[in-house]
């Protein structure tokens, strides 16, 4: 298949985040890699996780910004994946906090309110994205990078 056009790649690629909030983090610690299932949401034209704030990926988060997402795809019984790579931070803004756990569809079975001390808010931040159309054998890649 011929490339597509930057945009219109991009379009495609949210389409498939926007259809797949269960995702694979990946953070480190020192130069250990570490990856583990989260669920992402938008809010604002924003990636956002929601987790406890003793979970070890706080943590290396604190330490090291610099993460990964992997979002496994499956059409028509062809599997690709669309990887996005960039940094992450920890929301400490209690408005912002609050208006992302309305977005969160499992908030209200863990936490008692955006106040809990055990909610963490992290914010995920792309640059570049690589993209495997499901049954495609070459990948795409491409920046995210806001100006």
């Amino acid at each position: 298949m011929a490339r597509t056009s930057e945009s219109a790649l991009q379009q495609e690629m949210l389409s498939w985040i926007k259809q797949n909030q269960y995702v694979y983090l990946a953070s480190s610690d020192k130069n250990r890699p570490h990856v583990r299932p989260v669920v992402m949401f938008l809010y604002e034209d924003r990636y956002f996780v929601a987790t406890f704030s003793g979970d070890s990926k706080v943590s290396q988060i604190s330490n090291n910004k610099q993460v990964e997402v992997c979002i496994p795809l499956l059409e028509d019984g062809h599997t690709g994946y669309l990887r996005l790579s960039g940094h992450a931070s920890l929301v400490h803004n209690a408005a912002l906090k609050a208006e992302a756990s309305e977005r969160c569809f499992f908030f209200d079975e863990y936490f008692s309110g955006y106040d809990d001390p055990d909610y963490t808010l992290i914010e995920l931040d792309f640059d570049y994205a690589e993209y495997l159309r499901p049954g495609e054998r070459n990948s795409q890649g491409c920046n995210l990078k806001r100006y």
